[in-house]
């Protein structure tokens, strides 16, 4: 029924109870791909407290090709600790794709969801964050912002 489903992931015992259920249901569609999405909160390279740091260490100042490479080295960082994190929840279903962003998480999955290549997002009904209501924030946002399937799960 469903091919192409949207996991948002933030580690949380609700996360990982969504994506139990999106490999799930992956497993019983032909075709079946789940697609884990993490907003990793990025360093910010500019933030006077990093730069000292960096100038104690004897770095005087970075370049823009050295900050591009520190968050590719980032991304590539949280990618491999979201893989395993996850690889328990996944076991040996193959279909899966590991997306690791930065930036307000509402924002990131809902402009991933829009991206017209899911058409259902499973998450968890309450995150890592701050809560508000019966809903976590930021799967009550995401409910009210896109014009797909959402199966929020506890």
């Amino acid at each position: 029924m469903y091919r192409n489903i949207l996991v948002p992931y933030d580690k949380s015992d609700h996360a990982k109870t969504a994506l139990k259920t999106a490999v799930e249901m992956a497993r019983e569609t032909e075709g079946g791909k789940v697609t884990v999405l993490y907003v990793a909160e990025l360093p910010d390279f500019d933030d006077p407290t990093f730069e000292a740091a960096a100038q104690m260490a004897g770095v005087a100042r970075f370049s823009e090709a050295d900050t591009l490479t520190m968050q590719r080295t980032f991304y590539a960082q949280q990618k491999d600790a979201l893989i395993e994190n996850t690889k328990g929840i996944v076991g040996d279903f193959k279909d899966v794709v590991y997306r690791v962003t930065s930036g307000k998480p509402h924002d990131e999955i809902v402009g991933f969801a829009k991206s017209g290549e899911f058409d259902l997002i499973v998450m968890g009904n309450r995150g890592l964050g701050a809560l508000r209501g019966a809903l976590g924030s930021v799967s009550y946002a995401v409910l009210r912002s896109v014009d797909i399937p959402v199966l929020i799960v506890k």
